[in-house]
């Protein structure tokens, strides 16, 4: 395990006035903030009200019309030296219909599970979405670090060669060293100098770039806070793979689409499918004129529609659904086949960068020592300027090893998280194992 040591040097660093950020309220803003957040939960919200419309096109329906005819002129007659009117100048009618659709095999009930299936979708989606966007926050938080930190690192190797400047300055002035002595510490310090603002440069864009993955302004400025500990996982790695291939947002959301396109599928067959539809009218004649007037009418009708033949066209669109299904499940066996590969490549990495750590504390402690004896050599007349400038030149290399080696290691660990769709991965995969055993 990487123990990481506190590099007191980072913290000579200016820093705003406010607290530094940390990882997890990075990520709560960038939650907040993130447009691509909200236009997946957009998405959700636009699903959702599918989920209502497909509810609501089997319930019942009522409508109501009014209806004002007027004619070129009324149609009399007398009978009986009496007038009767056949077709007054004008009519007023007021009608009132209730429709009911009988879902008598189901085929409303598969549009709404379709529909409900759906949200459950887009729901993981926004879900994948937020873990994906953990993920790039981390690591972009992680990158802040890194830069930050080879800064001060070039800020240190700057103040040990600008003593040796000075000191060669002084011992130069004394006739103790050669011009080509003071003159390569003096290149040494040049080399360094445009070091540090390279490595300031990188700080800063490294900052900016943080700054659009929180999706706030771009000059927002900010410190960070150093991570403290260090994530391990225990598990098994094939643990880890059917932790991400059962767990994993994507997967579900596959899943869930597989479930909507069944449940699709026969309500694309809805033509060729008996239908019963209740029907009841209510009309109302404001001014009931003629031989029989009357003022309401009621009605009632029930309906069954059975179609016969429709040239293929539910056929079709039912194998065109079962071709969208397969696609899907071909989509979901790619998506566990590539986080296999995924936690695979994590573990690896982590691996890997725990023993570039491990070769990279050992190297930076036999640079310091170097640095000493070489520094103590040159003060005792018998080493060289070339044995200083290189030993500093190793210890540089030495620091930065280091830390690259331990973000490199926490970045390991995000795509780790990010693969099995997990913020603590040891602690969902014990809830996975509970469930799984009935505990």
């Amino acid at each position: 395990m990487i123990t990481f040591k506190a590099l007191s040097i980072a913290l000579s660093l200016a820093t705003p006035s406010q607290d530094p950020l940390t990882v997890n309220e990075a990520i709560m803003i960038a939650l907040q903030n993130s447009y691509t957040v909200k236009n997946a939960k957009e998405t959700v919200a636009i699903n959702e009200e599918k989920v209502k419309e497909a509810r609501g096109s089997f319930g019942p329906k009522v409508t109501t019309n009014f209806q004002y005819l007027r004619y070129g002129h009324a149609s009399t007659a007398n009978i009986g030296g009496q007038t009767i009117t056949f077709t007054p100048l004008d009519t007023s009618t007021w009608s009132n219909q209730l429709t009911m659709p009988i879902d008598i095999i189901g085929v409303w009930r598969s549009n709404l599970k379709a529909a409900e299936a759906g949200v459950e979708a887009t729901r993981n989606t926004a879900t994948a979405t937020e873990n994906d966007l953990k993920q790039s926050v981390r690591k972009g938080y992680l990158n802040v670090l890194r830069a930050k930190g080879l800064v001060a690192i070039s800020e240190q190797a700057i103040v040990n060669i600008v003593a040796r400047v000075d000191q060669a300055k002084k011992q130069f002035d004394a006739g103790a060293i050669a011009k080509i002595d003071l003159t390569r510490l003096q290149a040494q310090k040049a080399s360094a100098d445009s070091d540090l603002i390279n490595a300031q440069n990188n700080y800063q864009v490294a900052k900016q770039q943080f700054n659009l993955l929180l999706a706030r302004p771009i000059e927002t400025e900010f410190d960070v806070r150093d991570i403290e500990g260090t994530p391990s996982v225990s598990s098994s790695q094939d643990s880890l793979i059917r932790l991400g291939q059962t767990r994993r947002p994507e997967a579900l959301s596959f899943q869930n689409q597989i479930l909507a396109l069944d449940a699709a599928k026969k309500y694309a067959g809805q033509g060729m499918a008996p239908s019963l539809n209740l029907t009841v009218n209510n009309n109302q004649t404001l001014d009931p004129v003629g031989l029989n007037p009357q003022r309401e009418v009621n009605t009632a009708m029930i309906m069954l529609s059975v179609p016969l033949y429709d040239s293929g066209v539910a056929r079709a669109k039912m194998n065109q659904t079962q071709g969208t299904i397969n696609q899907t499940k071909n989509n979901l066996d790619a998506l566990r086949l590539s986080i296999s590969q995924e936690v695979r490549a994590a573990m690896t990495n982590m691996a890997n960068a725990q023993a570039r750590h491990k070769a990279a504390v050992d190297q930076e402690a036999l640079a310091k020592e170097v640095v000493r004896i070489a520094r103590i050599r040159r003060d005792a007349g018998e080493g060289t300027v070339l044995e200083i400038i290189d030993a500093e030149t190793q210890w540089v290399s030495a620091e930065n090893n280091l830390i690259n080696s331990e973000y490199d290691y926490l970045g390991a660990f995000a795509d780790l998280q990010r693969a099995v769709g997990s913020d603590d991965v040891e602690a969902t995969l014990k809830a996975m194992n509970e469930e799984k055993s009935g505990k």
